[in-house]
């Protein structure tokens, strides 16, 4: 009862009875993930009833669980149990199961409702991982199927008043235990990341007092830092341990447990150290700044891990790990201007990952992602290349609904490439094709590695060879999962055929020096490899680097076997397109799987309209709209569209960003193609008349009302805003038309403030505002003075604000007044 989130436990215990959804915002140490659920579990309002605490990551859902079932005096399995990924300690008495995200989505799809469950914890929700933000999303579908269902949001670093506002929930907040913490600067220096850090432990275990923990952005670099740190004369009473997810649980365990008398340890760690797990001993923090994290690249279709740096929450979350015990230290390879610039909370993974397994979720859910409630929606190029790989697999229809082959890989509960070569090979198995299921087993183990050696079938041998490691565990565990036979010699002639299945977009053709890959993406072999000769390729790992994508693994493949995969898909085809070089167009029968064109024959020169237009979508798709005879009228409305769109994105129709206009190419712009002959005639479109239509009359009126094309001055003027400025719309307008506007005028509503550009009577420019009011009784006075000089006919009144708008010289005024 002494940790600090016992303070608000009745507090909190009121608000779960009284609303489906409760936010506890807690920070490290006070309690939250260990104390809390099992004095929840104690309470009278709790009998009977079980709890669902979900952990980002497994070996903080194990530690957990071994805790919290050593504080009731129980092993683990009874009270309190857990499950993850390949192992499981639960039983018929567990009352409090502690799982990862990606478990309670399968619980979600088997059981709509979570029948067997009343109160759902999201521990950690403050890292926004992809299958928290989904588990979230179907979470709270459950919710409208049961009204005894209760979700708890438990964060340590987190917006909880957006979170509160978007989830209509109350915030509890727990106030911490933590020590004083002091933070050192150390500028970083030319030498790797990796070194510094370790010489900084090394430093600090002859400066200081108790253990290290030290942050750094992954495996190589913890792995360098332990070997240079071993290199060292370190004393007997100091271990060196890496924390990693790979590592095995005694090895991991080792690293988290506190040392023993008199000994001290360093734990090099990656993020994985940030929350959840409680490492003891700890006083002394390193903290590199930076971490890695996968993002994907949709053009190309691949992810890329990249080094960035940590937000200010996590630097923070760091930090506290110092003080936990006693007061602290850290020191930050930063400097103290550097880190004030760094981002408030690390970006929700939603925005940056590759979405296909999501997609299929939703799939298997039977809801569209835009039905769903989402913290940050799915962006939707990365949903629609997600879409186009799914139903090349075949898990989706053309109208984007699950086929009953895309219901058996969503039961496997695995990546979609993976569960789709797995599933493809338990149909040709039942088919009649012996050990196909065995060897998709093993084959799913190896690429979901991702390792860049090249030979898969030695990758395969060697995997054979190790029967009590996790991955042939996990092999084999799949095998029986779909019926198939464990052991036994690999059949190779299989290989190509199961890759094909899990990677039909990443069929490559020989191009010149590279490759051209069925999705559109060109990719190089390093210079050397055995493969470079090969014309046809099946790529099964590829790398995002600066000079493009490096095909890192592969095998070949022959005529026969992409005909034998593809068969629907290899028909021939009348292609036509536009040769700029030869100013005409070109039309021809290829034989090509997407992008990749494996052979080509000759065809009807006789164009019909309908293949011009194709033609020339093809040809402005491949090199953007800025072949298009853009205006200063079809660039204004575009842009007025855009801010519009930025505005108000519910009530504004359609998408008028660059990419959405080519996906939609055909549709606004198609009517006008037809009838084009050569270059010259697409250059005379009526381009503001063809985005024009996109809109009906009662959205052009909406247009116009919000976002006019002009200002009416009050001297009768009308003068043209220009949507097209950087920092927003800017109205230029000669100073003496504006004398007695006593603010600026103002956009959509009131919500958007127009920039006035004011011009001398030579329409030359003096002063920018966006304060009318202010520009008058302050910067006026010295613009006066100069324009009375250069300008002496021309009316220069003491106070404009009271002073009548004109286009006139002072004689003229005077003249018609007279």
């Amino acid at each position: 009862m002494s940790l600090p989130v016992a303070a608000i436990a009745n507090e909190l215990l009121n608000a779960l009875s009284q609303h489906a959804r409760v936010i506890l915002s807690a920070p490290p140490g006070a309690g939250k993930s260990t104390w809390l659920p099992l004095f929840l579990l104690q309470q009278p309002a709790f009998d009977g009833k079980k709890i669902l605490l979900l952990e980002p990551r497994r070996l903080a859902a194990k530690s957990i669980a071994s805790f919290m079932a050593s504080q009731l005096n129980e092993p683990v399995g009874q009270t309190v149990g857990y499950q993850v990924r390949l192992e499981k300690k639960a039983s018929s008495s567990t009352r409090l199961l502690i799982v990862t995200e990606g478990l309670l989505t399968r619980f979600l799809q088997q059981d709509p409702e979570l029948s067997s469950w009343d109160l759902l914890i999201f521990d950690e929700f403050h890292e926004r991982s992809l299958q928290a933000d989904l588990a979230l999303a179907l979470s709270l579908e459950a919710l409208q199927l049961r009204d005894d269902l209760t979700l708890l949001l438990m964060s340590a670093t987190l917006d909880t008043g957006q979170l509160a506002q978007a989830l209509d929930a109350p915030v509890i907040a727990s106030e911490g235990r933590s020590f004083p913490v002091e933070i050192r600067y150390q500028t970083p220096d030319r030498q790797p990341l990796w070194q510094q850090v370790a010489r900084c432990c090394w430093q600090l275990l002859q400066q200081e007092d108790g253990s290290v923990l030290a942050f750094l952005p992954g495996q190589a670099e913890i792995r360098q830092a332990q070997q240079w740190l071993l290199q060292q004369p370190l004393p007997d009473s100091v271990q060196v341990h890496p924390l990693l997810g790979s590592l095995s649980l005694a090895q991991q365990q080792a690293a988290i447990a506190p040392c023993a008398a008199g000994q001290r340890k360093v734990v090099l760690a990656t993020n994985l150290a940030e929350t959840s797990l409680t490492i003891d001993g700890i006083r002394l923090v390193v903290d590199s700044g930076v971490y890695r994290r996968v993002r994907f690249y949709p053009k190309h279709g691949v992810m890329k891990l990249e080094t960035v740096a940590i937000s200010k929450a996590s630097a923070t979350q760091r930090a506290g790990r110092a003080g936990r015990l006693s007061a602290g230290l850290c020191i930050r390879l930063d400097s103290d201007s550097q880190w004030q610039r760094r981002a408030e909370f690390t970006p929700a993974e939603m925005l940056e990952a590759e979405l296909t397994g999501l997609r299929l979720e939703l799939a298997a859910w039977g809801a569209q992602p835009n039905e769903l409630f989402w913290l940050d929606p799915p962006p939707e190029g990365h949903l629609r290349v997600a879409e186009q790989l799914l139903q090349q697999l075949g898990a989706l229809s053309a109208e984007l609904k699950l086929t009953p082959f895309g219901q058996q890989m969503v039961r496997l509960g695995t990546e979609p490439r993976l569960a789709a070569l797995l599933c493809r090979a338990q149909q040709w198995e039942q088919a009649g094709e012996a050990g196909a299921i065995w060897l998709a087993a093993m084959l799913a183990v190896v690429l979901e590695q991702h390792q860049d050696d090249n030979a898969l079938w030695q990758q395969l041998q060697r995997l054979l060879q190790q029967k009590n490691s996790p991955p042939y565990l996990q092999a084999r565990q799949w095998c029986r999962q779909l019926g198939g036979q464990e052991g036994g010699a690999l059949c190779q002639q299989l290989l190509p055929r199961l890759l094909c299945q899990a990677y039909p977009d990443r069929v490559a053709v020989k191009r010149g020096k590279g490759y051209l890959l069925a999705n559109g993406a060109g990719a190089i072999l390093p210079a050397g490899h055995p493969l470079s000769g090969q014309s046809l390729l099946l790529v099964t790992h590829l790398q995002l680097t600066g000079q493009g994508l490096l095909i890192r693994q592969a095998e070949p493949l022959s005529d026969a076997i992409l005909s034998d995969c593809f068969a629907e898909a290899l028909d021939w085809q009348l292609h036509t397109a536009f040769d700029s070089e030869q100013g005409r167009f070109i039309s021809e029968q290829q034989r090509r799987l997407g992008a990749c064109i494996l052979a080509r024959k000759p065809a009807a020169s006789t164009l019909s309209a309908e293949q011009r237009c194709q033609a020339w979508l093809e040809y402005i798709q491949q090199r953007g709209l800025s072949v298009l005879p853009w205006d200063v009228g079809s660039q204004q409305w575009l842009a007025r569209l855009r801010w519009w769109q930025q505005l108000e994105p519910e009530q504004c129709p359609g998408d008028w960003r660059e990419e959405a206009l080519l996906a939609q190419l055909a549709d606004w712009l198609g009517p006008w193609l037809g009838e084009c002959l050569q270059l010259e005639h697409i250059k005379k479109l009526p381009l503001l008349q063809a985005l024009q239509s996109r809109l009906d009359y009662s959205a052009q009126q909406r247009l116009a009302a919000l976002l006019p094309s002009h200002w009416q001055a009050p001297t009768g003027s009308r003068l043209a805003i220009d949507y097209l400025a950087a920092g927003g719309p800017v109205l230029a307008v000669r100073m003496q038309e504006v004398f007695g506007q006593l603010s600026t005028p103002l956009l959509a509503e009131g919500r958007l403030p127009l920039t006035l550009e004011l011009l001398s009577p030579a329409r030359r420019p003096l002063q920018r505002t966006a304060d009318l009011a202010s520009f008058w009784q302050n910067a006026y006075k010295e613009v006066r003075k100069e324009m009375k000089g250069r300008y002496p006919k021309h009316y220069w009144p003491e106070d404009p604000a009271q002073a009548m708008p004109t286009t006139k010289t002072t004689k003229a005024m005077r003249s018609e007044q007279g």
